[in-house]
């Protein structure tokens, strides 16, 4: 029998579990990957949980965190189950023991657990990175957050080419790009001179859903940082207590240099805000596509319309207009999510032609976001 007895605090533990379960696979079909391992040692406590793709390690240390480890050991147990006990019990210390085999006695005051687990043997075991790494970077929080939610939300959700269910990274001595498209849409991020991260080109492509379940439990601390490390067919990110290690997407990545219009017909400025609350207000009647109109007035106007349900319709003012007035349609959630992930006041529209897609940026010339989305065919 594995003994365990420590002494965590509720909050503590809960914002451990929260992180760990990104990597519980809803529908998985191994029991014991429906579990997290729970490890007691001398300098603290470990969680780890692994859908085989990636893995979620934190760590809470007795110097740093709410803890007193009296005996170690180690159990998995159903982690649902675990999460929603911990969440529903009061603040302060819990008690966490396994006092009889495969059982986690739970005790929190008056109120007491016995939640069966599983053998430790049974969990897979974990294969972390072993140095030499291709590369090894250290960023801020807030400017890793910056990088990957620009374009995150782009990546395919298709499994027909699986490299697009990724973030292209792309590094060379002084700069970093990231990429992701589904073939409808595109968001590209550019960090010029961050830092010297070493003469030799490196491209990865790191699966969207780690990119995405990473950003919401990175602290974003403005003294808070994470160690990148890249092997040849893993990433690891590294802050604090938390380890999130994930499998790279095999592949090539295709050259998106020539998709972006390098001649324009137009060119307009219009204010982001505003034009988001237009596309959100009038998406409520639309069924994919909001069509855009530059008018000969300086009015941009917009108008949704679905069968047998309504049709909105909504103008607003340009900023700058320069070329000829054109009329698109685009798609309207994919529209929205654009204009969500600029920061800029004002962003810059391009038209290069019904047949070419629209060039989507912040206004501001010194930045290096850059969007692209295809027009949809209409019949007129």
């Amino acid at each position: 029998m594995k003994f365990l007895l420590i002494h965590v605090s509720k909050d503590s533990l809960g914002t451990a579990l929260q992180a760990t379960l990104k990597a519980i696979s809803a529908n998985s079909s191994s029991r014991v990957l429906s579990g997290i391992h729970i490890q007691a040692q001398a300098e603290g406590l470990t969680l780890t949980a692994s859908n085989i793709r990636m893995i979620i390690e934190y760590k809470l240390s007795v110097k740093m965190d709410s803890i007193v480890v009296h005996k170690t050991g180690e159990i998995v147990v159903p982690a649902r189950y675990f999460y929603e006990i911990i969440r529903k019990l009061d603040p302060g210390l819990i008690k966490l023991e396994i006092a009889e085999s495969l059982i986690l006695s739970i005790q929190s005051g008056n109120t007491q657990f016995r939640l069966c687990g599983m053998d430790t043997a049974e969990f897979p075991r974990i294969h972390y990175m072993d140095p030499p790494y291709l590369q090894k970077i250290r960023m801020k929080n807030t400017l890793l957050k910056q990088i990957f939610k620009r374009v995150v939300f782009a990546v395919s959700s298709s499994e027909t080419r699986p490299v697009l269910t990724g973030v292209s990274l792309h590094i060379d001595n002084q700069n970093i790009r990231v990429v992701a498209t589904d073939g409808i849409r595109l968001a590209q991020h550019v960090v010029e001179n961050v830092e010297d991260y070493g003469a030799s080109p490196l491209n990865a492509i790191i699966p969207g859903s780690t990119l995405e379940d990473l950003l919401k439990i990175l602290n974003d601390d403005e003294g808070s940082s994470t160690q990148i490390e890249i092997g040849q067919k893993q990433i690891r990110f590294t802050s604090y207590g938390l380890r999130v290690q994930s499998a790279l997407l095999e592949g090539t990545y295709p050259s998106i240099d020539n998709l972006i219009p390098q001649v324009y017909l137009s060119e307009v400025i219009v204010k982001t805000e505003r034009l988001l609350h237009v596309v959100e207000r009038i998406s409520i009647l639309a069924g994919e596509s909001v069509t855009l109109s530059v008018l000969p007035s300086g009015i941009l106007s917009l108008i949704s319309r679905t069968a047998d349900v309504g049709e909105a319709k909504e103008e607003i003012p340009l900023e700058y207009l320069k070329g000829e007035y054109f009329r698109v349609a685009v798609n309207g959630k994919y529209f929205r999510d654009i204009l969500r992930a600029i920061d800029s006041e004002t962003l810059r529209i391009r038209f290069a032609g019904k047949e070419r897609p629209l060039v989507i940026q912040p206004a501001d010339t010194t930045s290096s976001t850059l969007f692209l989305i295809t027009p949809m065919r209409t019949q007129d």
